[in-house]
């Protein structure tokens, strides 16, 4: 390869590389979510405007659901609908800055970059009264020369957690609901669904525009009956950037977390904002148990051992144990539901699992069951490091025990 060419490849790679790494993928120095709350709460965004064609429609669902979000506008777009900007602001949402112009930083020049955000920065300001306090660049690629502009200006970076797809051929309006509240895709694949202080990103501009304003009544009724409050970025509690400390955890829900429920076909309760359980058919293990009901479940009885979603709970610790409590008791009554509409589910004798938290699990109804000392030393091992992983506090030195709920006393309780 001519020398000019390897060294203006090396540049490129250097310049585009370590941004989408550090920025875009990793989510360091970037932020993503809040923290998850006892009232669950989601970030809503809204990409590519103002258009007066879809731009009023978005803002007349949201102010029909009372609800409010954040908006990152293009400078060029802003300066031609200042009256879509006074608009927003009139209603209470929150301006964010998405650049000058729509183009891909990957294709700009590190000059041209730079200026488009401090011309898009100037223009919001001027309109608004007050400068921007998010960015968020087309398409979310950063760049060295977009972030130095926002380092300048004193504007923190945000990004996404959820994508709505609006914008996509594929995606029609029930598709853009289904993927946002349960992860469920066209095709029939799955995708993590909304979480308690997830950032969502649609847009309110172009086609994901027209597809959003008529996605986005029933997505905010389906929101709000699952328990979620979404709202602006800025009124999202415990907001923080990415940090290094994040991706081990992350690695690790990508590789090993995706195996082993591929692995033992785990399948989530994903009912609402509080949905921790996630379950996985298969026969009762044992030893034969005499239930609370008054029967006995033998070993090989049809039933299905639990899994929590260990990033729900963890984002729920982070509010503190009283929330995580509530988030594990709200989400009994799933248990419930799963057994009533999943005819795989329909002969399920007992709920079953191995847990470190017994103390919590009793109170509502389940029974605790000793393990033998050896599968009660490596479950423990392995539970707390898991519990680290995720961002947990030091546990003191506690064993797991098996813990179960019968189907009769969990209809009782929870049907």
């Amino acid at each position: 390869m001519n020398p000019w060419a390897a060294g203006a490849l090396l540049a490129a790679g250097a310049y585009w590389g370590p941004p989408y790494l550090l920025w875009q993928w990793w989510g360091l120095s970037v932020v993503q979510r809040g923290l998850g709350s006892a009232r669950p709460e989601l970030g809503l965004t809204f990409d590519d405007g103002p258009d007066p064609e879809t731009t009023p429609r978005v803002l007349d669902a949201l102010a029909e659901a009372g609800m409010r979000a954040t908006f990152f506008v293009l400078g060029e777009r802003a300066e031609a609908h200042p009256e879509l900007i006074a608009r927003l602001q009139d209603e209470g949402h929150e301006l964010a800055l998405h650049g000058w112009r729509h183009r891909h930083g990957w294709v700009r020049a590190p000059a041209e970059a730079y200026a488009d955000v401090l011309r898009g920065a100037r223009i919001l300001e001027k309109l608004a009264g007050t400068p921007p306090r998010f960015f968020r660049p087309p398409h979310g690629a950063y760049t060295w020369a977009q972030q130095a502009a926002a380092r300048r200006l004193g504007l923190t970076p945000v990004h996404w957690t959820v994508e709505a797809h609006d914008w996509h051929p594929a995606y029609g309006p029930e598709a853009v609901v289904r993927r946002v509240v349960e992860g469920t895709l066209p095709g029939g694949g799955r995708i993590e669904g909304a979480m308690p202080g997830d950032i969502v990103v649609m847009h309110d501009a172009g086609p994901g525009g027209r597809t959003a304003a008529e996605a986005l009544p029933e997505l905010l009724a389906e929101l709000k009956a699952r328990g979620f409050h979404p709202k602006p970025v800025g009124a999202l509690r415990g907001l923080r950037r990415g940090e290094w400390r994040d991706l081990p955890k992350r690695a690790w829900v990508a590789t090993v977390d995706r195996f082993f429920d591929r692995l033992y076909h785990v399948e989530e309760l994903n009912y609402g904002a509080h949905s921790v359980f996630r379950v996985a058919k298969g026969p009762f293990p044992g030893p034969a148990v005499e239930v609370a009901s008054g029967g006995r479940v033998e070993p090989g009885a049809p039933a299905a051992e639990l899994h929590l979603h260990s990033e729900r709970m963890a984002r729920a610790g982070e509010a503190g144990s009283l929330t995580a409590f509530r988030f594990f008791k709200r989400s009994m009554p799933d248990l419930a539901r799963a057994l009533r509409e999943r005819p795989h589910l329909a002969d399920v004798e007992v709920f079953w699992g191995v847990s470190l938290f017994q103390e919590i699990l009793e109170p509502v109804g389940f029974q605790l069951v000793e393990l033998p000392p050896a599968r009660r030393r490596f479950l423990g091992t392995y539970m707390h490091f898991l519990h680290r992983l995720y961002g947990g506090t030091p546990l003191k030195r506690i064993w797991p025990k098996l813990v179960l709920i019968d189907r009769a006393t969990l209809l009782e309780r929870y049907g």
